[in-house]
């Protein structure tokens, strides 16, 4: 008997220190829930780097409660500064200013200052309403001075082309590209802009004498490029001919004088 008590006594100080609790567990586990983890443990998960951020499924990190994804912000900030941009890129549009800027690059442009004078044109350009085709005009034409006086020959073609675009019976626009085209030895370019300004301003002398001097050039290179193009079809006309022993030196053309047309005679 009193061994017997004494095995009782034992499975009752082992259901007292902690069996009850593995029986608990059990059934938490048989129920699918997790068990509850201890003070201790809860610690340890705290130290192990648990704290205050946590990562989900899709490896995003959430911290301070609020979910945080690449790219969330920067769209919004990407469109504030493009704003901001376009609002320090749009200039006010006013004739007085643009003609007060105007007169400050004619003073830079007799003082020899011809970069800063462009400058002023510029920004004269960038103020001057759209409607005002006449001052836009002249301040393209102002600027195509500039260039010319840098020798910037094609900048200067350009101004003047934007300043024709607005007043396309600019006359000084026609004698200042002219001028550049003659500097980039384009004389054909160049005569055909004096005689435009010529029949502008019929009563000027000295663009009827400049006409008759880039007429001469002009032809003068009409007949170099006419002859450079008559030998390239003469080497490509020998270079097939050739196959059949013949060659264009065997052609000869003359001349009809009662029709003014040509006659193409075979000769061996």
């Amino acid at each position: 008997r009193r061994s017997e008590s004494m095995v009782e006594s034992s499975s009752s100080s082992r259901n007292n220190s902690g069996v009850g609790d593995d029986s608990e567990v059990g059934q938490r586990k048989e129920q699918g829930e997790e068990p509850v983890r201890s003070e201790d443990n809860k610690a340890n998960g705290r130290q192990n780097g648990s704290e205050g951020v946590e990562a989900d499924g899709q490896g995003q990190q959430f911290e301070g409660g609020e979910a945080t994804e690449e790219g969330d912000a920067a769209p919004e900030a990407d469109e504030a500064k493009g704003d901001d941009a376009q609002e320090k890129v749009a200039v006010e549009k006013d004739k007085a200013k643009a003609e007060e800027a105007k007169l400050e690059g004619n003073q830079e442009f007799k003082l020899g200052m011809f970069e800063l004078a462009l400058g002023k044109y510029e920004e004269a350009i960038s103020m001057c309403p759209e409607e005002e085709n006449e001052s836009l005009a002249a301040y393209h034409c102002n600027s195509a001075a500039c260039y010319g006086k840098m020798e910037k020959w094609e900048e200067a073609v350009k101004s003047c082309s934007e300043a024709i675009k607005h007043n396309p019976k600019y006359v000084k626009a026609y004698v200042r590209r002219s001028s550049a085209y003659e500097k980039q030895d384009k004389p054909i370019e160049a005569y055909e802009d004096i005689k435009k300004a010529r029949e502008l301003a019929p009563n000027s002398s000295a663009f009827v004498a400049k006409e008759a001097k880039l007429s001469v050039k002009a032809q003068e290179r009409q007949e170099k490029m006419k002859d450079e193009m008559l030998g390239k079809l003469k080497d490509l006309g020998n270079m097939f001919l050739g196959n059949f022993g013949m060659s264009l030196d065997n052609f000869k053309a003359t001349q009809d004088p009662n029709t003014g047309g040509y006659n193409i005679n075979f000769q061996q």
